[in-house]
């Protein structure tokens, strides 16, 4: 009985392993987004208007870095979907 233990054990680890990479891959991003939350709150503080020929890079940055993450939360997700089917 001892055996199947070890391997539900092992499984887990590699699980863990498996998410834990996931959300290392999400903090870079987050960090982006963060920045850039920053600007933004920045720039609604300034009384100066604001051109969307200036915003749109942040928009763009904002839209790769919520890619990304949606993106990493999908195979994180799917790594621990695939553990409960087991």
């Amino acid at each position: 009985m001892t055996v199947p233990k070890k391997r539900t054990e092992i499984h887990t680890g590699k699980l863990a392993d498996a998410l834990r990479q996931h959300l290392f891959d999400i903090e870079p991003e987050l960090i982006v987004l963060e920045g850039v939350v920053a600007i933004l709150h920045s720039l609604s503080t300034a009384a100066d208007h604001i051109a969307p020929v200036a915003l749109a890079p942040l928009a763009h940055l904002s839209a790769e870095s919520l890619e990304k993450i949606f993106e990493a939360w999908r195979e994180c997700m799917a790594a621990a979907s695939s553990k409960a089917a087991r």
